[in-house]
C-alpha cells in the first residue's frame, strides 16, 4: 500500500534541509539546479532528511543502471523520478519493469514515443494502482483521451502532454467535459491577454483541477500574475504553470506573492540555488505547500486520495521543469 505523504509545518525549513543533504556543492550548477527541482518532491516524503537524500541518490544511481545507454531514465529526468519513488516508498527495479511493460502496451495502442514525457506519465499512471500492476484499461483511456484532445488542438497537442492526458482522464467525468472545460479556461487565457502556445495549454490543464468556477479561476489566475509583475518580477510563458499552481490556494494574491518572494530570498542565502529564477520557482513550491497546510486547503492533510492528487500535480509539473532544464543543457552542449 503506498504511504500517505504529508505536508510539513514548515516546508522551506525541510526543503532546505533536504537540499544540503542530497546536492553537494561541489555539483556543476546545471546539474546542481536539476537535483534541487527534484529534491522538491522529497519534501513530503516521510523520513529524515538525511535518509531520504541517501535514498533519493541510491534510487536515482538504481534508475540509472537499469536503464541502459540509450534508456530515457539515463537522462537527468531519473532524479523527478527517484523523488517520486522515494516519496511512494517502490523501488527502482519494480518501476523499471513496471515502465517496460506499460510502454509494450503504449506501443500495442499505438501511442507515439514519448521519451522523457511518457515516463513522467507512466510514473503517474502506476501511482494510481500502488503495488498492482498498471491495468490495460488505463493505457486505453490514456489512448482516448489524448485522441480526443489532439483532434480538438491538433497543433499544440503532443506526446509532452502524455503526463496531463493521464491525470485528466484519471477523473469520473466524461472526456469531452473535462476538454470542454480545458478549451474554455484556455480560451479565456487568452481573451485575458496571455499568449497562445503549449506553456498556455498546460495552465488550462492545471487549472482544470483548481476548485473554483472557470471565471473566478481565471480572475485568481490573472491577479496572481500581475501582483507578481507589480512587483517587480519578469513573468513570462515559462510562468504560467507555476502561477496556475498558486490559483490553487484560497488566499488573496496579496498574502501568496509576498510569501513566495520571501521564501525566494531565503532560499537564496541557504541553498545552492542560482538566480532568482531558480529561486523563484522553489519558491512558489515551498510557499504553495505552506499555504495548503493552512485554513481550508488542510483538509487535504486528512483526505489522502486528494492529497495524493495535489502531490501528483506537483510531481508532474516539477518533472516538466527538470526535463525542460534538461533539454536546455543539452541544446547548449550541442551548440558549444
Amino acid at each position: 500500500m503506498q504511504p500517505t505523504p504529508f505536508i510539513p509545518e514548515d516546508p522551506l525549513e525541510r526543503f532546505v534541509q533536504i537540499e544540503c543533504a542530497a546536492v553537494p556543492r561541489r555539483r556543476w550548477w546545471r546539474d546542481g539546479t536539476i537535483l534541487r527541482l527534484s529534491c522538491m518532491g522529497l519534501v513530503c516524503a516521510r523520513g529524515e532528511p538525511e535518509q531520504l537524500a541517501r535514498r533519493f541518490e541510491h534510487t536515482a544511481k538504481e534508475l540509472k543502471r537499469g536503464a541502459g545507454w540509450f534508456g530515457s531514465l539515463n537522462s537527468s529526468v531519473r532524479f523527478a523520478v527517484a523523488a517520486t519513488l522515494v516519496r511512494r516508498d517502490q523501488s527502482a527495479g519494480s518501476f523499471a519493469v513496471e515502465l517496460d511493460r506499460v510502454q509494450r502496451m503504449m506501443r500495442e495502442e499505438r501511442l507515439p514515443r514519448g521519451g522523457m514525457r511518457e515516463v513522467v506519465a507512466i510514473l503517474l499512471l502506476s501511482g494510481a494502482h500502488p503495488g498492482l500492476e498498471t491495468p490495460r484499461t488505463s493505457v486505453e483511456q490514456l489512448r482516448g483521451f489524448y485522441r480526443a484532445m489532439k483532434s480538438r488542438k491538433r497543433a499544440l497537442t503532443g506526446v509532452d502532454d502524455y503526463p496531463a492526458c493521464v491525470l485528466l482522464c484519471r477523473t469520473d467525468v466524461e472526456h469531452e467535459q473535462v476538454l470542454d472545460r480545458v478549451d474554455r479556461l484556455y480560451d479565456g487565457l487568452r481573451r485575458g491577454g496571455f499568449r497562445r502556445g503549449n506553456p498556455l495549454q498546460s495552465a488550462s490543464h492545471l487549472l482544470h483541477f483548481c476548485p473554483l468556477e472557470n471565471d473566478l479561476a481565471l480572475e485568481r489566475f490573472a491577479h496572481l500574475f500581475g501582483e507578481f509583475r507589480q512587483r517587480g518580477l519578469r513573468m513570462g510563458i515559462g510562468d504560467y504553470a507555476l502561477v496556475a499552481t498558486l490559483s490553487f490556494l484560497d488566499e488573496p494574491p496579496e498574502r501568496v506573492v509576498p510569501l513566495v518572494l520571501e521564501h525566494r530570498q531565503e532560499l537564496l542565502a541557504r541553498t545552492g540555488a542560482r538566480g532568482k529564477r531558480e529561486g523563484f520557482r522553489l519558491a512558489v513550491m515551498t510557499a504553495f505547500q505552506e499555504l495548503a497546510a493552512r485554513g481550508e486547503q488542510s483538509e487535504w492533510t486528512a483526505d489522502a486520495s486528494r492529497l495524493l492528487g495535489v502531490m501528483d500535480l506537483i510531481a508532474a509539473q516539477q518533472a516538466a521543469v527538470v526535463i525542460a532544464a534538461t533539454s536546455a543543457a543539452a541544446g547548449a552542449a550541442t551548440s558549444g
